[in-house]
């Protein structure tokens, strides 16, 4: 039998404004009803007050999402027949007694509304003003794809021969990939979004203009330019900011802050901001829609419709941002807001409000009680996900703050020995083969003293940036303390291991530092052990620690593996 095509992002956003035009309807006619049965005697009228509030509800939520799925001018006419109501609505829901002696001209408001409403349905019949237009797709791995870092293509051009030789040594240690070109032939095909180019300050301003073009030609943009020069004070740097470069290092070049350089710039262009959105929002048409646009742009989403269920979800999910409706029939967004607050562990997640509510004040006061944004409904597309990029961008950074080493960048102590822990047990669950590996620099101490800290510093550094280069995206690196690193190598043998640390060590032994001083370098060692074969991942650690100090006393530079007796 042949299997069901997977339906496409189009099709499913025009299924759901089917459904959306197909329950709208079925409200619109609620509302007529409602107008037929208050024209009845007395007995047979529905409650006043509960009809209000259902109207009102309706014409809320056709505020909030219709422009959303195209219909902005019945978005616009609901939004204006719900300020109407607005009044006489939350005086009912202050109101402790709800059966005053005005009835008769609260019905007759109601009526009016009710009658400028059955125009909505002529607005409902035409055609959706606006095509479905998606934000760009982003790229995403597919379920247990194992993705390696991608290269970065280092492109040298207009240095000096002296300089373009030592450069496209020292950095092919890193892994980069190096093509030296003349300027006139610089191209971006091969990896236009991974490229940095690295010239001479002499030669800067006509690399700039041949890279200019190529800006339009390439998704990515300009990659960015790195240039060398001789002169180190403002006026040099001013000129040379001012004609294009993005970076500058002055005579001689320190590599290894170099390739860090090259690194975080380009991984700053390319960073695809992605993450885990948590959505509540009783309208379940709307929030379908949210998920589907933001999964399309690579965003793990859910969607929960009971604001009874949020901290289980919270917990469960663990979201890096939440989207908050702000009204829900009996439940009020900044209310939970409020709640979702009074678990220390949530005061950091970014809440934004996502309601029809326009008044500025209402909005602030709504802010004042646990959100950080306010998306006034309805929101397109490309601005819901760029919002949602922002926020979960800032999410990362502050969180990277936490769990990230400030020198290094790696995973701090604390965290690389809990992802032993969750490793370990995924081998145990998943009856994989994973290896753990413990680093540690040679004669580090000899380098400080020698040199200072601040070199002792850019080779801790240096080593982080090779590792990550070496290393696949889906390995973990943590500083374990001072110049000691560890690393869990999943799904990988302890002879795949020795085989890509042996490299690393020897890549690393090729580094040259340059000081004041004098160059020097510095060598590595490293112990490994696999972690399946262990009853816990602290037992597997100190295997390792016990392999490199081995290694330690059999003469450095080089790698052990640690084997049971």
């Amino acid at each position: 039998m042949d299997k069901k095509a997977p339906e496409g992002v189009a099709e499913k956003l025009a299924r759901l404004r089917l459904s959306f035009r197909s329950k709208t309807e079925g409200e619109l006619d609620q509302l007529a009803e409602i107008a037929f049965q208050l024209t009845r005697d007395d007995r047979a009228r529905p409650d006043i007050t509960e009809s209000i509030l259902s109207a009102y509800s309706t014409l809320h939520r056709l505020a909030g999402s219709a422009g959303t799925f195209g219909y902005t001018a019945l978005g616009d006419q609901a939004r204006l027949l719900e300020q109407n109501l607005k009044p006489l609505a939350e005086q009912l829901t202050a109101d402790t007694d709800k059966h005053c002696d005005h009835r008769e001209e609260e019905t007759q408001q109601l009526l009016e509304v009710i009658a400028e409403a059955q125009h909505l349905r002529k607005l409902l019949d035409g055609t959706a003003e606006s095509a479905e237009r998606l934000p760009q797709r982003q790229p995403r791995a597919r379920k247990n794809e194992v993705q390696s870092a991608p290269d970065i293509q280092v492109i040298l051009c207009g240095l000096p021969e002296k300089t373009a030789i030592f450069l496209e040594h020292a950095l092919s240690n890193y892994g980069f990939l190096i093509s030296r070109m003349d300027i006139g032939s610089v191209s971006l095909k091969q990896k236009p979004g991974m490229t940095a180019v690295v010239t001479s300050e002499d030669s800067l301003s006509l690399v700039s203009r041949v890279l200019d073009p190529l800006e339009s030609e390439s998704s990515a943009g300009r990659p960015p330019l790195l240039c060398m020069g001789r002169q180190d004070d403002f006026k040099s740097r001013y000129a040379l900011a001012d004609a294009g470069a993005d970076a500058f290092f002055p005579e001689p070049i320190d590599a290894p802050q170099l390739a860090e350089r090259i690194e975080r710039l380009v991984n700053d262009q390319n960073e695809l901001v992605s993450g885990r959105i948590l959505i509540l929002d009783d309208d379940e048409y709307l929030a379908t829609r949210y998920c589907t646009v933001l999964e399309n742009a690579g965003f793990r989403v859910r969607a929960i419709n009971d604001p009874e269920t949020v901290l289980a979800e919270l917990s469960e999910f663990r979201p890096d941002i939440m989207l908050l409706d702000v009204r829900m029939g009996a439940y009020s967004g900044t209310t939970v807001a409020k709640l979702i607050r009074f678990d220390p562990e949530w005061l950091s997640l970014p809440i934004v409000y996502l309601s029809s509510e326009r008044d500025k004040h209402v909005q602030l006061e709504a802010l004042a009680k646990g959100a950080d944004e306010f998306i006034t409904k309805p929101v397109s597309d490309d601005y819901l996900v760029r919002t949602a990029q922002i926020r979960c961008y800032r999410a990362r950074q502050l969180n990277e703050l936490l769990i990230k080493d400030s020198l290094t960048g790696l995973l701090k102590h604390s965290v690389i020995k809990q992802e032993v822990v969750n490793e370990h047990a995924r081998c145990q669950r998943m009856s994989h083969v994973s290896a753990v590996v413990m680093l540690d620099l040679d004669h580090f101490k000899s380098v400080n003293d020698q040199y200072g800290h601040r070199a002792g510093d850019a080779v801790i550094k240096a080593l982080a940036n090779l590792l990550r280069h070496r290393l696949r995206s889906t390995d973990l690196i943590g500083r374990y303390g001072g110049e000691e690193f560890a690393v869990i190598l999943p799904e990988c043998t302890t002879d795949e291991a020795q085989n890509v640390l042996t490299q690393i060590c020897n890549a690393f032994a090729d580094l040259s530092f340059a000081t004041p001083e004098g160059n020097f370098s510095v060598t590595l060692s490293a112990g490994i052990a696999g972690l399946d074969a262990f009853a816990s991942g602290s037992d597997a650690l100190d295997a390792a620690d016990q392999a490199l100090y081995e290694r330690k006393t059999s003469g450095r530079n080089g790698v052990t593996v640690f084997h049971q007796v």
